[in-house]
């Protein structure tokens, strides 16, 4: 990768980090489940799906790399869920998993329609 796309990646990485740390923060929590995660992964996950099917790779670095790489939270998910099983809410670790696992699999069909779409 020429010197250009490592810098493309990290303002995306910076401006994703921000982005990601904003929107978890305003997202309201409902009971024990992490929320605010759920929803960063849903929107980047759709946005992801949309721009990899619409064969935006012009964004390559800046986008999907950079801002949807680290908006995304697979390992706060990961970190959660576990710290969910060890606080023995169940119900809520489950939830969570099944939640992230849905409606992100359910925002990669809607990028890839969108995409088809437009």
């Amino acid at each position: 990768m020429d010197p250009t796309g490592y810098l493309l990646v990290g303002i995306g990485g910076f401006i994703g980090a921000t982005l990601r740390y904003i929107v978890a923060g305003m997202t309201p929590k409902r009971g024990n489940v992490p929320t605010g995660t759920l929803t960063v992964n849903i929107i980047g996950t759709t946005i992801l799906s949309y721009l990899t099917y619409s064969h935006s790779l012009q964004h390559l670095y800046l986008l999907n790399i950079g801002i949807l790489g680290s908006f995304t939270t697979f390992s706060t998910f990961a970190y959660e869920s576990f710290a969910l099983l060890e606080q023995q809410t169940n119900r809520s670790f489950l939830t969570n998993i099944m939640l992230n696992c849905m409606f992100c699999i359910v925002g990669a069909g809607l990028g890839q329609l969108m995409a088809n779409l437009i």
